[in-house]
């Protein structure tokens, strides 16, 4: 199977491996959150070859080696499959998986809230959005109490916004959040109160891989993103996990006794002379599937 990416701009596409083999010494990250660990490793480096390829602005990169200017633009206005665009959501993305599994893992002092807007939401932007919400929270702080949260804005297949919410309280071991009461004190639109319990990965839940021609229902709201938007914000109680950088031999051995539930290997491959830059295997494990 291969996917050409950064189409327009020539330079590097990339073929999907039938076997997932690292070296021992292939420089490896783990990112650990609770009972899901996710590796990535990157045979023979982070940059390699492609670090020939600089960018000089958003529509031109420089082929160092040739001294030409190769042009690049993507499928759409706000950054299409194609595009570096696709790279800079998916670590968004990726990020807020790994806050979101390093906070929440389904306990009873967990919920999930949905605050929806009227018929005329396609009107409120994203700063409006972050006010109501900042004075929706200070309404429920005030008849709740103090408690951590992850915001997420999201649209619909339409463009329509709506905000997911993570809340949870460390004061209490089973919390409890009255639907209509919720919705009193948003009094925007409807709203809905969710348990988080029995749900293995919850951060896969709120987020979404844009990946070549494989197009899922979320992935195709991110024409509606506006690119200098933040995706989520946080309580300051919320925390962000490490993440560690060893040797595969080294990651191997933390991995033992783990349940591995997917892995994948890449090839990134010159377009040019078809040579192989680089490769990148991905990995995860998960605990809670055993």
């Amino acid at each position: 199977m291969e996917n050409e990416t950064n189409e327009n701009c020539k330079t590097t596409y990339i073929r999907e491996l039938s076997t997932v083999k690292p070296s021992a010494n292939a420089l490896t990250t783990v990112c650990i959150t609770n009972d899901i660990i996710e590796v990535k490793v990157h045979e023979y480096g982070y940059q390699n070859n492609l670090s020939r390829f600089k960018k000089i602005n958003k529509l031109e990169y420089l082929d160092t080696e040739t001294g030409e200017i190769i042009q690049f633009q993507s499928q759409n206005g706000r950054g299409g499959q194609n595009s570096s665009s696709t790279r800079n959501w998916n670590r968004a993305f990726e990020r807020l998986r790994r806050i979101i599994n390093y906070n929440f893992e389904g306990k009873q002092n967990e919920l999930h809230m949905i605050l929806t807007y009227g018929e005329n939401n396609r009107l409120i932007d994203r700063d409006e959005m972050a006010k109501d919400f900042k004075n929706f929270w200070k309404r429920l702080k005030y008849h709740f109490g103090n408690m951590e949260y992850i915001l997420m804005f999201e649209p619909d297949s339409h463009g329509k916004w709506h905000i997911h919410v993570l809340a949870k309280s460390e004061n209490t071991e089973k919390l409890f959040l009255d639907n209509q009461m919720i919705q009193r004190l948003w009094h925007h639109g409807f709203t809905k109160v969710r348990s988080t319990r029995g749900n293995d990965n919850i951060g896969a839940y709120f987020t979404v891989l844009l990946n070549g021609n494989r197009k899922s229902k979320k992935s195709s709201r991110i024409q509606y993103y506006e690119k200098y938007k933040k995706l989520y914000t946080k309580s300051r109680g919320i925390l962000i996990p490490p993440i560690y950088h060893m040797t595969y031999q080294e990651a191997e051995q933390l991995l033992q006794g783990h349940k591995k539930v997917f892995e994948k290997g890449l090839s990134v491959v010159s377009i040019e002379d078809d040579k192989e830059l680089n490769r990148i295997y991905i990995m995860q494990y998960n605990d809670k599937k055993r």
